[in-house]
């Protein structure tokens, strides 16, 4: 390997060297950022905590049992993000396509044909049947288990319902208060983030939802979650106006016009995922 060596006598300072290689290195990182390819990844880390730990708020007693035998002791925050790792993985790069389902705008979800699962949608229901089924080896349940976990969550991320044709908004550019970045990123991370709120404060501010609300969200399925996400779509493209050869910049107006929404996604997420779990892991017959 060659290495830039940097003369510490006799060549000038180090300082006046540091400040020359500086625009090198400002460069090399910036190339680097662009290179690296873009993932769907709904709501962040941060995000995927919150609603799993809402969730882990609403198990009954029977669920967090089977949970403990599945994974052991650990909370359902620490196993959120598993999915995003296992993706990345030879072993899991055919889960890919999994965490996200493209519907063009007008029309509804119907399912690929063939066997194979090639969306979210199939992806949960293939999750929550290997979950349910008690024949099947822990390991496999408790991956099942994981894995939906993760995409409970990302189903209600509106751009996880997104259009092929920019990738669910992965090539929309945009700035996020003056920095270049894309519209998935904001809505994966950036809406979140900025509430600058550890995952456990922000469940302590969103975990209110009413009875009703409770019973009504955990009665829907999943082709309901994704036409919520659909249907919020847009809304979400609802971007300021920006000067021809600029993009948009979002600041405090989308901002605070997107973190209500946000935070109900959030929240519906982690009351839906308890009920999914109650359900399935709770000795309930299948419905």
């Amino acid at each position: 390997m060659n290495r830039l060596l940097v003369p510490l006598h006799g060549g000038g300072s180090l300082k006046k060297w540091c400040i020359q290689l500086l625009p090198v290195a400002l460069a090399l990182s910036a190339i680097a950022a662009v290179l690296q390819p873009a993932r769907d990844v709904a709501w962040g880390a941060n995000g995927h905590r919150v609603v799993a730990t809402i969730a882990e708020r609403h198990l009954l007693p029977i669920a967090r049992v089977r949970i403990r035998e599945l994974i052991g002791p650990s909370p359902l925050a620490r196993i959120a993000n598993w999915a995003d790792t296992y993706r990345g993985t030879s072993e899991g790069a055919h889960t890919a396509s999994w965490h996200y389902v493209n519907v063009p705008p007008g029309q509804d979800y119907v399912d690929p044909p063939g066997d194979t699962t090639q969306n979210i949608i199939q992806a949960m229901r293939l999750q929550e049947r290997i979950l349910r089924d008690t024949t099947r080896r822990r390991d496999e349940r408790a991956m099942a288990l994981k894995l939906l976990v993760h995409f409970i969550a990302d189903i209600h991320q509106p751009l996880h319902a997104g259009m092929a044709s920019d990738r669910g908004g992965n090539r929309v550019e945009v700035r996020w208060f003056g920095e270049p970045t894309n519209l998935h990123t904001v809505w994966d991370s950036r809406l979140v983030e900025d509430q600058h709120l550890s995952y456990t404060e922000y469940v302590g501010f969103l975990d209110f939802a009413e009875p009703h609300e409770i019973a009504m969200w955990q009665a829907s399925d999943y082709l309901m979650w994704m036409r919520e996400s659909q249907a919020l779509r847009d809304t979400v493209y609802a971007l300021p106006r920006a000067n021809e050869g600029e993009v948009p910049d979002l600041r405090w107006g989308y901002r605070d016009a997107m973190t209500p929404i946000v935070e109900r996604r959030l929240l519906q997420a982690g009351i839906r995922l308890a009920g999914v779990l109650n359900r399935v892991l709770g000795g309930f017959p299948q419905e």
